[in-house]
């Protein structure tokens, strides 16, 4: 039994230390956002200044941090309350980074004559670059995809009889992200 506890304590010691040595912060970061989308053959782009979000970052060791964003996209008809986790990967001794990970768009349902929304969540996959200013402010470009694309539809007639409803796609974001973020511990 005593073997065991001892074998326990020696091998959590390395946890210990890394555990005691991270670093913990609290933030806001803006991001503007591309849309791509695409509607039947026809791709069409169109540009969303505001989403915000609060951060928390965890850096168990120096060349990683781990970061949750809950946050609301404002958008025309693509808004909605966004949860998503990410992990920084530092390159070498540099302030640049690599940052990849997932975030939930729950979209916000819409209607008008010619068409709306759907109220439904996408989970997006999503990869980019950063840079760290200092220890508060860092910059990050990064490119989302998602395989469930459908986000809005709008209805097609020939003010006759006939009438079909044309779903448009939201194939990649791309965005730009402000982050300000303060030491807590």
């Amino acid at each position: 039994m005593k073997k065991i506890l001892i074998t326990l304590l020696v091998s959590l010691v390395p946890i210990l230390e890394i555990t005691i040595g991270q670093t913990i912060k609290l933030g806001i970061r803006i991001e503007p956002a591309m849309l791509i989308s695409q509607t039947l053959d026809e791709n069409s782009f169109s540009f969303t200044p505001f989403s915000f979000y609060a951060n928390v970052l965890v850096q168990p060791i120096e060349w990683l941090s781990l970061d949750v964003r809950p946050g609301y996209l404002i958008g025309e008809e693509y808004r909605g309350y966004e949860l998503g986790a990410f992990a920084r990967l530092k390159i070498s001794s540099s302030k640049f980074y690599i940052i990849t990970g997932i975030i939930n768009h729950s979209n916000t349902a819409s209607s008008h004559n010619g068409g709306g929304s759907y109220a439904k969540d996408m989970l997006f996959k999503s990869v980019g670059v950063g840079f760290q200013k200092d220890s508060k402010l860092s910059f990050d470009v990064m490119y989302y995809w998602t395989g469930d694309k459908d986000y809005k539809y709008s209805r097609q007639t020939d003010f006759l009889t006939y009438s079909r409803t044309v779903n448009t796609q939201m194939n990649a974001i791309l965005k730009v992200g402000f982050s300000l973020a303060w030491d807590i511990l």
